[in-house]
């Protein structure tokens, strides 16, 4: 009786140093440590759900990113006041969701971008994200339905996000918006397209741009050179192939990817740019890419910060069912754009 304990108790202690070597090697990666419960849900949803996009249709592969940036979202918080419209500007229609927050007065607006590797993503995917932000911010939310591509491929969704930018700009007061007070914001594809627009905003005398948050923003499309693809592409996140694959569906013209609206990295000055608050993740293929264009920035004299979240993934912002990283960089943005508004103010 003795000899089975000591049996078993030996089985549990194997168990237990395996499953700590396990976790181990599931957690650490060449430059950092994801958080434990972020591994194992990515790590049980690649064997659960293996990806492979050359034998899927565009439907599915869209179906599957929609999925991933949901799966891991709480229900969205109670929200009063939202509106579908869609709205016209230089002979374009272009579906936006308004959120307004309860509170008097004429509000400043945040234009916001979805991700989803600009042919995935939709309005319902990153709405909870708009709630928050909204409430968090007490400014008017315009969540812009751009088209996507391998049917709309570059540059429909950029002049999409710009016709946004312009429509809101003159129409503000119909929505009880300040025309003086607009940000852009927007994650990976998203952030890529609000740094082209407040790019194409400065090189075209267009609306002004109080600020601009980029959340994991894709930067460089030319070259997926960098460390951080290096260290983390495939593992957790997407593959460099991938990521070939839909830049490929983005844009079909290899001769634009150095495009700087295409690849702001690439864009020959960066002044006259507006005040920019990056947010990065440090398990991810595009956090030195983001980062490097923040330093960009700083460089042209332009404010730009950069806030890097340690041990998560690319679309965190969208897990706050199993991270608390998720508020707390939405907590950290609306901070800033609350700020960012009332500077301009004074």
């Amino acid at each position: 009786m003795k000899k089975k304990g000591t049996i078993i108790l030996i089985f549990i202690l194997t168990l237990m140093i395996a499953g700590f070597f396990i976790i181990k090697n599931l957690t650490e990666t060449l430059d950092g440590k994801i958080n434990t419960y972020i591994a194992l849900n990515l790590q049980l949803d690649k064997i659960l759900n293996p990806q492979s996009i050359d034998d899927k249709s565009i439907e599915q592969i869209r179906e599957n990113l929609n999925k991933q940036s949901t799966k891991s979202s709480k229900q969205p918080i109670p929200f009063s006041n939202i509106k579908n419209i869609t709205i016209e500007e230089n002979s374009e229609k272009i579906p936006i969701r308004i959120y307004t927050p309860e509170y008097e007065g004429i509000l400043p607006v945040i234009i916001y971008s979805h991700g989803g590797t600009w042919i995935a993503g939709n309005l319902d995917t990153h709405d909870n994200v708009c709630r928050k932000l909204s409430q968090n911010t007490k400014a008017i939310v315009v969540s812009v339905d751009y088209r996507l591509a391998p049917e709309n491929p570059f540059p429909a969704a950029l002049n999409d996000v710009y016709n946004v930018l312009q429509w809101t700009s003159k129409n503000a007061k119909s929505i009880n918006g300040d025309e003086k007070h607009i940000a852009l914001a927007g994650d990976s594809a998203g952030g890529n397209l609000s740094a082209a627009v407040s790019l194409m905003s400065r090189d075209k005398n267009g609306p002004h741009i109080t600020c601009q948050v980029l959340i994991y923003p894709s930067t460089n499309l030319y070259e997926l050179n960098s460390q951080s693809w290096l260290y983390f592409s495939n593992r957790f996140n997407i593959s460099k192939e991938e990521m070939e694959k839909y830049i490929s569906l983005y844009v079909p013209q290899k001769e634009d990817l150095k495009n700087p609206y295409v690849s702001p990295l690439l864009a020959n000055k960066f002044d006259q740019l507006p005040d920019t608050l990056v947010i990065t993740a440090e398990i991810d293929p595009l956090r030195d890419e983001g980062e490097d264009y923040s330093k960009k920035l700083k460089d042209a004299g332009i404010q730009s910060e950069v806030i890097r979240f340690n041990g998560v993934t690319h679309g965190f912002i969208t897990m706050d069912k199993i991270t608390n990283k998720a508020d707390e960089a939405l907590n950290q943005i609306s901070s800033y754009l609350q700020d960012e508004f009332q500077t301009e103010k004074q």
